[in-house]
């Protein structure tokens, strides 16, 4: 994905054989046509400024470069977090702010996965792409699939609707996750969709008797329904709500 940015940039660089040999997530800043990418965009920044009147102050300039400075999707913590070394004394609102003004000049979006974010990703000229994301560990993957986008425009203009874009996130599990099966885990690890049987508690006799109180067992194979508040199970055909505190010590394996 990043590599055919790169091709389209057409940059003068003796490093961009090398990085067409790379996988996406080994081409970073520290190689020179990244770098080189990165202060075009700057630059463009800088002109966008000047043209609209803005100024803006060197730590908030800082902010600018550091986000040029990664791929992937940042946060406004994360960006905090890579100044704090160096010195740079702002508050995570300013932060947030000039993140936002690179969203509406167009050299950033802001993302929401999973109802986690915001997430701030570069937007390159002429890129498109689709978000995998595995909802146990969070990992996001960038794709893009022309007969899919061919697919997706076929059914708006079906519909009588004329589409101008659109952003795809398919939720699901990744390799790392899913090569985890068999083990247990803590029951706030699966996701919504998911099934999973119940084999140990992480507690005293008490919080076992409570528990079996509410048909929650061992052998007992439950389904999550929803996670965004208390995690809502599916037991024997009743939804429960339990509190994260509580799921964090009820051990679980997956069920296929």
């Amino acid at each position: 994905m990043l590599q055919k940015i790169l091709d389209k940039f057409k940059l003068d660089c003796n490093s961009c054989d090398n990085c067409k040999n790379l996988e996406d997530d080994e081409v970073s800043n520290q190689t020179p046509c990244f770098t080189n990418l990165h202060e075009n965009e700057k630059q463009n920044f800088i002109r966008l400024l000047r043209q609209t009147g803005r100024t803006l102050s060197n730590e908030e300039m800082e902010v600018v470069n550091e986000f040029l400075s990664h791929e992937g999707h940042l946060s406004s913590d994360f960006l905090q977090t890579k100044l704090t070394p160096k010195h740079i004394d702002i508050s995570k609102e300013k932060v947030e702010e000039v993140l936002d003004l690179l969203c509406r000049y167009g050299l950033a979006q802001k993302v929401q996965l999973n109802g986690t974010g915001p997430w701030y990703e570069h937007l390159h000229i002429g890129e498109n792409h689709d978000h995998l994301m595995c909802t146990r560990c969070g990992k996001v993957v960038e794709f893009y699939d022309e007969d899919l986008r061919e697919k997706i425009f076929e059914s708006a203009k079906s519909h009588g609707f004329d589409p101008l874009f659109y952003k795809t996130t398919i939720y699901g599990i990744c390799n790392e996750c899913k090569s985890k099966q068999g083990q247990s885990l803590p029951l706030t690890m699966i996701s919504p969709g998911e099934k999973a049987k119940i084999v140990s508690f992480k507690g005293g006799s008490q919080l076992k008797k409570k528990l079996s109180d509410m048909g929650l067992v061992c052998g007992e194979v439950i389904e999550v329904l929803g996670k965004s508040g208390p995690i809502i199970l599916n037991v024997k055909g009743s939804r429960l709500a339990l509190g994260k505190g509580i799921a964090q010590k009820i051990m679980v394996t997956l069920e296929d």
